[in-house]
């Protein structure tokens, strides 16, 4: 039995937080039409593999209505809608997610970016547009939910993408046009009867506060809005914790956050444009990125999508054509993608996605050891409990744990990733009196399961 003193980690059962909605990824529907096959394939070990239940379906530009469907904003043109939402540009998001739909997903996003129509400003929204594009957002939802044969099953809406980010992946606005857009758009999703999709958002960079400002002030936007949605890259939480204590202050207590986009930085941003990450290895860049995906969970998110799943090319601004090379799995010819391989990501973030999974509630850990960052979870349904961290020592660790207010546990089993081993199945770790000892790698990531 371990002695107090001995004890540098506590799990209190007792103390719990956010209730998971989502872990997942970021894909490129686009990539569908260039080979459909490889697409499942790598759905298929998103899902079954790494344990992804989470989809953000990232496509551009947001300027599919070329020309107005009509002069009234709040009637929808279909003889004109049918026939854009039924070309390829479309057919490859219905088509994935149709696939996710099909493998048992529907927490699905739908996240257009990018310039909008020309006749709306391209990468400026021009003032008094703002109900037409809502409506050709709205007229999206209302083909992919009731047109379209089947019908394809997702979750939510991200409208804008980053708006106040220069206009490379949203037309710039004001906040008073965002917030007339998600408004907007609520109101055609009431009107048309559609109950299982609600907005996200702002899904912004550094702006954001206002963004989110003008989208929870509206009690409109708030009747179809469960989550806030925003983006951080590197070693920070300030957007994640600005966006829960935003809920918290609010009068929406009820509401939660997702990331719905995350991870360490890709060679100074570089990989947007066509460039490769010097160093796609653990120590340098998936090891940091477990860290910095752990470290939003614990400030109370309920959700993350990590950028991306896979390479791909994306058109913005104005449908010009540029590889994304942040996939965790990466494309072998760049003229002939048929083939994605593996990159370190996959087996870092199988330490959480493989485990926590929708439903399961964050409860409290603490620990002494420095160099450390470590989360917790429990299944509600069954007692089960995650324990899952990294060590940032260049010296292996000792924990010795005790797990408080929890239901009598006997074994732990143990997994862990480092810069040699690929989600290794260690020896189970003995509950003593609900106390535990392990030793963790030096820059290791390691989960340990009990139930």
């Amino acid at each position: 039995m371990y002695t107090a003193s001995a004890q540098n980690l506590t799990v209190d059962g007792a103390k719990k937080y956010q209730t998971i909605h989502g872990l997942g990824v970021n894909i490129n529907p686009q990539s569908w039409n260039v080979n459909p096959n490889a697409v499942k394939t790598v759905i298929d070990s998103l899902i079954t593999g790494l344990g992804c239940t989470s989809f953000r379906l990232m496509y551009d530009d947001c300027d599919w209505e070329a020309r107005n469907d009509n002069n009234d904003p709040n009637s929808y043109n279909w003889a004109y809608y049918d026939s854009v939402y039924s070309a390829p540009r479309f057919t490859c998001v219905w088509n994935t997610a149709q696939y996710l739909n099909s493998r048992g997903i529907t927490d699905i996003t739908l996240s257009p970016d990018g310039a909008a129509p020309g006749w709306m400003g391209g990468t400026k929204l021009k003032p008094g547009v703002e109900v037409e594009y809502a409506e050709m957002m709205a007229s999206m939802v209302y083909y992919g939910q009731k047109r379209r044969t089947p019908a394809i099953h997702f979750s939510m809406l991200s409208p804008i993408n980053e708006t106040t980010c220069g206009g490379g992946e949203a037309p710039v606005m004001t906040t008073n046009q965002l917030g007339t857009i998600f408004s907007s758009i609520a109101t055609h999703l009431i009107h048309d009867g559609i109950t299982n999709v609600t907005l996200v958002g702002p899904d912004d960079c550094d702006g954001w506060p206002a963004s989110v400002h003008a989208i929870i002030t509206n009690k409109i936007t708030m009747s179809k809005l469960k989550f806030l949605g925003g983006h951080q890259y590197g070693n920070s939480t300030s957007t994640s914790k600005g966006l829960v204590d935003s809920v918290k202050n609010s009068a929406y207590k009820d509401r939660g956050v997702i990331m719905t986009e995350a991870n360490e930085v890709c060679n100074g941003f570089k990989c947007d444009g066509g460039s490769y990450n010097p160093d796609y290895g653990f120590n340098n860049y998936a090891g940091p990125a477990y860290k910095y995906i752990l470290q939003h969970l614990n400030v109370g998110v309920n959700g993350i999508q990590l950028w991306e799943g896979y390479d791909s090319r994306y058109h913005h601004p104005n449908r010009y054509l540029t590889w994304s090379f942040w996939g965790i799995f990466a494309v072998n010819d760049t003229l002939k993608p048929d083939v994605y391989t593996i990159r370190p990501h996959y087996y870092v973030f199988k330490q959480l996605y493989n485990f926590v999974k929708p439903g399961f509630q964050r409860i409290d850990i603490s620990t002494s050891r420095p160099n450390l960052t470590v989360s917790a979870f429990r299944n509600p349904k069954n007692g089960e409990i995650i324990i899952t961290g990294k060590n940032d020592s260049d010296d292996p660790q000792t924990i010795d744990g005790i797990l408080k207010n929890l239901a009598s546990i006997s074994t732990l089993k143990y997994y862990y990733t480092d810069a040699s081993h690929n989600f290794s199945r260690g020896a189970d770790v003995e509950v003593n009196d609900q106390s535990f000892s392990k030793l963790i790698p030096a820059f290791g990531v390691f989960t340990l399961v009990g139930k």
